[in-house]
């Protein structure tokens, strides 16, 4: 198989971006990365001490949801400084972690989480909530990068709960947007012909870095003619909000499948666009 057969890929990632061009030139693509955010930590000092505080007071009544794994890392880092006595007792507690990095930090930890069900996204981990007895609960969201869908607060609301979002860190622009700003052109300029995002954030900060170059709407129209890739549901529903288009959605959601997945479909899905296109 030829795989990507020398198409030139786009891809947002930020942390993993040297990883993913590997993978795609190892599947025959011609690889720009383009780090589309920042990971910007938060003063959570006063989020800790409530948190600490209320598992003092009413142990049996915690929840903890662990939606991030940088997050959950951090947020237990800084815990067993401020409080060890509570982060001790935090293996008595329960624990539901949204997928699969967060549940590894926690097991490195020591922890034993629930995980949600696959696909990960916060419907899965509102739908484990809700098979609690979840009145007079007090849930701490550990959030990952973006606030908690508000459909998650209101559910855990109406069946009388309280949830406690805390936002460990927040998914900032770059401190230099020049790659992103290049990619952007680029794309208008049809330089690429496929576009590999990990994360819904990505195509959030790709849209909006095309806004304020005041490319928005050539931006979604080069994408209409490539193939869009996505990670997974929570990057696909992203994008069906911001109504950009996709192609193909890999399934696991992990990197290396996302690349192979792209890679051998790539060329078949852009014949049939320049087909319709044409």
């Amino acid at each position: 198989m030829d795989w990507f057969g020398g198409l030139k890929v786009l891809s947002l990632e930020t942390r993993r971006g040297t990883e993913m061009a590997t993978l795609i030139t190892k599947y025959g693509g011609i690889a720009t990365t383009a780090p589309s955010m920042r990971e910007d930590k938060q003063d959570i000092s006063e989020r800790l001490e409530a948190f600490a505080e209320r598992v003092r007071n009413h142990p049996d009544r915690q929840v903890l949801v662990c939606m991030t794994g940088i997050g959950t890392r951090l947020f237990l880092l800084d815990l067993k400084k401020y409080a060890p006595d509570v982060y001790d007792t935090l293996s008595t507690l329960p624990i539901l972690s949204r997928g699969t990095k967060p549940t590894q930090v926690l097991k490195a930890m020591g922890f034993t989480p629930q995980t949600a069900a696959r696909p990960h996204t916060y419907r899965e981990v509102q739908d484990s909530l809700l098979e609690r007895t979840l009145s007079g609960q007090e849930i701490t969201i550990l959030e990952y990068g973006e606030r908690t869908p508000p459909a998650l607060t209101t559910a855990l609301h109406e069946e009388g709960a309280l949830p406690y979002p805390v936002p460990v860190y927040r998914c900032a622009f770059p401190e230099d947007p020049g790659p992103l700003e290049a990619a952007v052109r680029g794309t208008v300029a049809g330089e690429f012909q496929v576009l590999l995002l990990s994360s819904g954030t990505q195509a959030v900060h790709y849209l909006s870095c095309a806004r304020q170059l005041g490319l928005e709407t050539e931006l979604r129209q080069a994408l209409r003619g490539m193939v869009v890739a996505s990670i997974g549901p929570a990057c696909s529903e992203a994008l069906g909000e911001l109504r950009l288009p996709f192609d193909l959605e890999a399934n696991p959601h992990k990197m290396g499948i996302l690349v192979r997945a792209a890679a051998e479909r790539a060329a078949g899905l852009l014949e049939r666009k320049r087909a319709v296109l044409s």
